[in-house]
């Protein structure tokens, strides 16, 4: 008789709110073991009481991390490691936004800390996880880990008017994520990207100009056709994400032809996301 499969552990950076607080619902639905992280206790704490009143019995455990700091994301690692026993997945979602401006009208403190956390915050994490999944116990037949990058506006050379450094650092990801899955190719740990697509999340809505009404209007337009809520995301992503076997895949949800299908019938569809 085949031994049953471990559930899957998987440690998600930035999973306070949003699409990683989704994925953590749906591995946790699936039965994996998960640790949570955000930059602060009390939003940790939070996210921790809600998921467990939705999943009782399941494993789940939160740390605190600041991804800028090289140091805090070790002890993510380490935190990970003793409550799971190890780490299967390690998903590096935290990131934050820019103020919608041009890059001159940026503060410089501002720009650096775009670029600590969304680029040096995700290297950081693949440095950490690269060491700890190469050294840890590894199941035969079973990959030794995988670590995700998750790409956003500028992942694709696609420019957008006040995301210079934001669609700068998702640019430099993507190289980042093509790099590593060559460097890693014969270490047993599958390197990968996440693909979202337009959510409706408070990362994103911080983003948004309302100051211009004929502009704010077009914009909902378009959230409204091409945008989903980060719950129907991860639903898409979770599954994929265990079932991947293949380093460099990029699991995309709002591909081309969906975004084409979107437009062609947005006056049938009548989506509606965008919050009143």
């Amino acid at each position: 008789m085949t031994a049953p499969t471990p559930p899957a552990r998987i440690v998600i950076t930035g999973s306070t709110r949003g699409l990683g607080f989704q994925l953590a619902r749906e591995f946790l639905r699936r039965g994996c073991a998960v640790v949570v992280s955000g930059r602060s206790r009390e939003a940790v704490d939070a996210a921790l009481l809600n998921l467990r009143a939705e999943f009782a019995s399941a494993v789940v455990h939160g740390i605190p991390c600041d991804v800028a700091r090289p140091d805090q994301v070790q002890a993510l690692w380490d935190g990970a490691v003793e409550a799971l026993g190890g780490v299967d997945h390690w998903i590096n979602n935290a990131g934050i936004a820019q103020p919608l401006v041009p890059v001159w009208d940026l503060e410089p403190g501002t720009m650096e800390a775009v670029v600590r956390t969304d680029l040096l915050g995700v290297l950081y994490g693949a440095r950490v996880a690269m060491r700890g999944m190469t050294s840890q116990p590894r199941e035969p037949g079973h990959p030794a880990g995988a670590i995700w990058f998750m790409e956003g506006h500028g992942s694709d050379g696609s420019v957008r008017r006040g995301m210079s450094v934001y669609g700068a650092a998702k640019r430099a990801l993507r190289y980042t994520a093509k790099a590593l899955s060559v460097e890693a190719r014969d270490t047993g740990v599958l390197v990968g990207a996440l693909s979202p697509g337009m959510m409706v999340t408070d990362f994103t809505l911080e983003q948004l100009d309302r100051r211009d009404p004929a502009r704010w209007e077009r914009t909902r337009r378009v959230f409204d056709i091409l945008a989903d809520r980060p719950e129907t995301v991860a639903a898409f992503l979770a599954p994929r994400i265990l079932a991947a076997r293949r380093t460099g895949a990029l699991i995309a949800w709002l591909t081309g032809p969906k975004i084409g299908f979107r437009f062609l019938f947005a006056g049938l569809l009548r989506r509606r996301v965008m919050p009143d």
